[in-house]
């Protein structure tokens, strides 16, 4: 049960939760912050107001919404992959943790963009979190963790994760199995 537990439910409740929280935000944004001029949490800092995204970050490949919805399943099915394919011990939690903010981002967005417009399959995503102090484009929370998710992968595969820990990944080592570390020294030959 506890690995049961650890491999599936674990994973998949933190992934509906973080869709969930996605999803309330923008729920709320729609309903109380669409059609008005929106608010500061902190003045002249962060500012709540709705804008319509019918791209991707900082407003790229506008109107390609099917498009998105093709990608999306796809790389969900990667990280998917790369979860399960990571043995599962305490030094690939950071990894983990990093698929997990990535795959709920990824769906929260995916359902905005199938539900959120005139027609299914045809919407945009609600973003609402402006950073004005420092002129950040508007996002939303699946935005932060799918942020948050490659952020904590790249300084891991820097910090933490060595080149052979990422051989199990694509097929260069089978879990269990150790690298064989190369001697400096010649070895010796034996006279007959």
């Amino acid at each position: 049960m506890k690995k049961a537990l650890e491999k599936y439910i674990i994973p998949l409740l933190a992934i509906i939760g973080i869709v969930f929280l996605d999803q309330w935000t923008k729920h709320l944004t729609l309903l109380y912050v669409k059609g008005t001029n929106g608010f500061y949490i902190i003045d002249k800092v962060l500012r709540i107001y709705f804008v319509r995204n019918e791209g991707m970050a900082w407003g790229m490949l506008q109107n390609k919404q099917v498009l998105f919805i093709i990608l999306t399943p796809i790389v969900l099915a990667a990280l998917t992959y790369f979860y399960y394919k990571l043995p599962f011990e305490k030094k690939f939690i950071i990894a983990r943790i990093c698929l997990i903010c990535l795959c709920g981002g990824a769906i929260g967005n995916l359902i905005d963009r199938i539900f959120n417009g005139e027609k299914l399959f045809h919407g945009y995503v609600v973003d609402m979190i402006y950073v004005e102090i420092i002129n950040f484009p508007v996002f939303n929370v699946a935005d932060s963790f799918i942020t948050v998710g490659f952020a904590l992968m790249i300084f891991s595969m820097i910090f933490v994760y060595k080149e052979k820990d990422f051989d199990l990944l694509f097929g260069k080592k089978k879990t269990g199995e150790k690298i064989e570390e190369k001697s400096e020294e010649p070895a010796e030959e034996t006279q007959e």
